[in-house]
């Protein structure tokens, strides 16, 4: 169901308004088939908006007398699955949300609740909507970074089997939303240029505030990739270490029973004569020089750290 909020009213995006009395400029939140009723729509801005619900991609186009554009937010829990899509329309008058499912009216409430509308008209409550979007993505990079650094100090105390999917799913979450604000950044600087003339000159100035946020958000996601990076190459170094150590183990068993081996190849062999197999004490002799050079390859390796 349309939700139509009028911008004259004191706080207008705390409730929607009546739609016999709302007076533009108008914000408005539509399904797509409810859009697609509207008939003051023009035809080109109509198959533009239904190609770019398809594309979901942050997007803007600016014509004559209007702006349209998309935006794909992702899901923070879960940055890397299906992102929530919207597109709108902009004009003088008018700004169509079109949604069919909860993220705009969801932003809109908050926009209503942090009060930073200031201004009764569409190009404002466009930007209000745009830097409610990311404005406290600081705030989750900053319990994501604490997340990563609990991981490190798990791998590196050894309190914890890590796994490479676990490592790389953040590396995946910063990497989707460091183009998530790439494509915010380029949008908003695009609108800030104002190239149609739609709204005035201090209201497009203030994309470019927009434009420098994602752009700060963008560099600290690519920081936090780089970082995940780094605990990957942790991870991958450990393993290694593992298996450097196993080696190790075997090596130094292998080479201290090497001289049972031979002892065993030398009498193992089916031979009637050779010296000393007549000596009643043979047996005792080999088995002590056994132990022998076993305790004094024990203590070499020992020397050596390497037991």
């Amino acid at each position: 169901m349309a939700a139509i909020y009028d911008l004259n009213r004191p706080n207008p995006l705390a409730a929607p308004c009546d739609p016999e009395s709302c007076k533009p400029p108008l914000v408005k939140i539509l399904t797509s088939h409810e859009f697609s009723q509207l008939t003051q729509i023009a035809p080109e801005a109509r198959a533009e908006l239904a190609a770019l619900e398809l594309a979901a991609a942050n997007f803007v186009e600016l014509y004559p007398s209007y702006i349209i554009g998309s935006f794909s937010v992702p899901d923070k829990s879960d940055p890397t699955g299906d992102p929530d899509t919207m597109s709108f329309y902009l004009e003088a008058d008018h700004l169509i949300f079109i949604d069919d499912g909860d993220i705009a009216q969801k932003t809109l409430d908050k926009v209503a609740a942090t009060g930073i509308l200031t201004k009764p008209t569409t190009s404002h409550a466009l930007y209000a909507f745009m830097k409610t979007l990311i404005a406290d993505d600081f705030s989750w990079f900053s319990s994501m970074e604490d997340a990563m650094e609990s991981l490190e100090d798990a791998m590196i105390g050894h309190h914890a089997d890590i796994s490479s999917q676990t490592i790389m799913s953040y590396r995946r979450a910063a990497m989707r939303m460091g183009s998530y604000y790439q494509q915010i950044g380029v949008m908003a600087d695009l609108i800030a240029d104002n190239e149609n003339k739609v709204m005035s000159r201090e209201e497009a100035r203030a994309f470019g505030h927009i434009t420098t946020h994602a752009n700060h958000l963008s560099d600290r996601a690519d920081m936090l990739r780089e970082y995940s990076l780094q605990l990957y190459e942790l991870h991958q170094t450990q393993i290694d270490l593992k298996q450097n150590s196993t080696m190790q183990i075997l090596t130094i068993v292998t080479v201290m029973f090497a001289p049972l081996t031979l002892v065993t190849g030398w009498f193992g062999m089916n031979l009637t004569v050779m010296p000393g197999l007549d000596w009643p004490y043979m047996a005792g002799t080999i088995i002590a020089l056994a132990a022998i050079m076993i305790i004094v390859m024990v203590v070499f390796f020992k020397k050596k750290r390497w037991l």
